[in-house]
């Protein structure tokens, strides 16, 4: 009966500690966080606005390789297309570093 019990409280303890591992290591993808250097992600608001300003493109809200003219840049995507979804502009090109990791890119609009 005790080794029962030291068992059910072995799970207990198990499953406490693997919530708040899970908790302590969930990736929010959210642009709003506290620490300015993890803004990440593209943003897309108001990118209707900036994409019609530039000859009346559409906004590429689905993630697109930067090919224009010809040319792909493989580290940057599309940021405004035409009516036939060829991209047009694109966003700024992440950066690398030596060990070819991404540095952290600040995508908010200036």
């Amino acid at each position: 009966m005790e080794l029962l019990l030291l068992i059910i409280i072995a799970i207990l303890i198990l499953i406490i500690i693997l919530l708040f591992h899970k908790k302590n290591v969930y990736e929010s993808f959210d642009n709003n966080l506290d620490n300015k250097d993890s803004n990440y992600l593209y943003p897309i608001k108001k990118l209707a606005e900036i994409c019609d300003k530039e000859a009346g493109l559409n906004p590429s809200y689905m993630p697109k390789a930067c090919y224009v003219d010809g040319k792909m840049n493989t580290y940057a995507n599309c940021k405004c297309e035409d009516d036939k979804g060829n991209c047009k502009i694109c966003y700024p090109t992440i950066k690398k570093d030596d060990k070819n990791s991404s540095v952290v890119y600040n995508a908010s609009f200036s």
